[in-house]
């Protein structure tokens, strides 16, 4: 209880910390604050996914001990269903889709971009049970071999790379019989996950193993999940794997000696871990986030620098054109068509200084600059902003992999502002907003962690 006590205590500070210092730089650079800071006033979250009839309601009926969630061996549930204990006073119900998305309260309004499909196949039911006091489970439909979003109406990936960023657990569900082949499996595994959350936060279970008719079925299973991991992660060092099995009632398989019975528990205790997790998953994504805009402006800062050290370059020679323009404008006028009577420089000369012999070289000098101001805004201007876009994995250094992952997450923001609003950024001195950024993460953010 104290543990969720200073949780709560750290959270609002955050928010509050995140209004005042982040939310003018969110805002200026297009972002929208409340995509982070709703999740800070949800509770914890734990998603489970995998392959269709991998025992993922079971499971979650087990561990609620009812009947909540419909179960079978073939696909059973199409739906993203959230579980969450009601509130004080409020019913046991469940709320369809179009309620979840447009309550301001819950951190699922990111959803309804993905459409009515989406919002069609989405619930949330209000549940009286011990374990969702603590946090959220949320059930997903299980991944299918060859679907498309037309398949589905919606695009499945991307609401569980949304759903993903918002748990602090997942549990990533195999059987034995479809050890890890399905496609929408290796995509989940080889890009959305990735893309979304931290490693730290993904465990794989192969679940119902009381269903191998002998050890050395199991082995040839197993085996097979691991291999099929290590090529869907890219990763040599094998994940944990939990083996489990949902308990009958009266039978015991002998495939389930005391060990896995023990680590069943194990996967049941990691699951109540979620919530002391949940700070410090809010405190890393606040890092990621903030770090990400930093990137951006940074990215902003090279991109008015580059411009100006082109610009620079513009001034100089045509400013040299601008002077010769000056002095001997009028010169080359009159050797081409004698006027004026006496040039600036012939004036010079004969000591004779007035107005009217600065009239002309004023005009060319000014010409020049009116073409050296055409020749920026009409060629060099999209020129560079174009060449820009073409290189744009070059515009800063990326000398960590942390740093390539976080410019992946922030590229398509970067391409829109310099496609969208290049002159305007040109104009903003980026360079005090990073500074901010700095400022945010090394003194301000890093206090939060060390309070944890």
């Amino acid at each position: 209880m104290e543990t969720g006590k200073m949780a709560e205590t750290l959270t609002k500070e955050l928010e509050q910390l995140l209004r005042n210092k982040m939310g003018p730089l969110f805002e200026r650079y297009g972002l929208d604050i409340k995509d982070l800071l709703t999740p800070l006033k949800w509770k914890p979250v734990v998603l489970i996914i995998g392959n269709y009839s991998s025992g993922k309601s079971t499971f979650i009926n087990e561990i609620m001990g009812s009947q909540v969630q419909r179960t079978g061996q073939a696909p059973t549930d199409d739906s993203f269903t959230i579980l969450v204990a009601p509130e004080p006073n409020e019913p046991e119900e469940e709320l369809p889709g179009s309620a979840v998305v447009n309550d301001e309260r819950l951190p699922f309004t990111p959803l309804r971009h993905f459409g009515e499909s989406l919002i069609s196949h989405m619930r949330l039911k209000r549940v009286t049970t011990p374990i969702l006091q603590d946090f959220a489970i949320i059930d997903t439909p299980g991944m299918l071999d060859s679907v498309t979003e037309k398949d589905r109406g919606y695009d499945y990936l991307g609401v569980v790379g949304e759903l993903a960023k918002l748990a602090d657990l997942i549990i990533l569900m195999f059987d034995p019989h479809k050890a890890g082949t399905i496609n929408e499996t290796y995509q989940t595994i080889r890009s959305t996950l990735p893309g979304s959350t931290g490693e730290d936060r993904v465990i794989y279970v192969l679940n119902r193993i009381d269903e191998c008719e002998s050890v050395s079925d199991l082995l040839r299973s197993y085996g097979t999940l691991c291999w099929n991991l290590s090529q869907m992660t890219g990763r040599k060092d094998m994940p944990r794997i939990y083996l489990t099995f949902a308990p009958q009632e009266g039978k015991v398989s002998p495939m389930v000696p005391e060990t896995w019975m023990n680590e069943r528990e194990e996967l049941k205790q990691t699951m109540s871990s979620a919530p002391k997790m949940r700070l410090s998953h809010i405190l890393q994504e606040v890092d990621r986030v903030v770090r990400e805009l930093g990137l951006e402006i940074e990215a902003m800062v090279a991109f008015r620098k580059r411009f100006i050290h082109k610009f620079k370059g513009v001034v100089r020679t045509w400013g040299m054109a601008a002077i010769l323009a000056f002095f001997f404008g009028d010169l080359v006028m009159k050797l081409l068509t004698g006027y004026p009577d006496t040039p600036l420089a012939g004036a010079l000369l004969a000591g004779n200084i007035s107005f009217e012999y600065f009239l002309w070289p004023i005009v060319w000098a000014l010409l020049v600059v009116a073409l050296a101001s055409l020749y920026v805004q009409r060629i060099l201007f999209p020129k560079f902003t174009k060449n820009t876009l073409k290189d744009l994995d070059n515009l800063i250094p990326l000398e960590t992999a942390y740093k390539k992952d976080l410019w992946n997450r922030a590229k398509h923001r970067i391409n829109k502002l310099i496609e969208k609003q290049a002159r305007r950024q040109i104009l903003i001195t980026h360079g005090r907003y990073l500074r901010k950024i700095e400022h945010f993460l090394d003194k301000d953010l890093s206090r939060f962690f060390e309070r944890i």
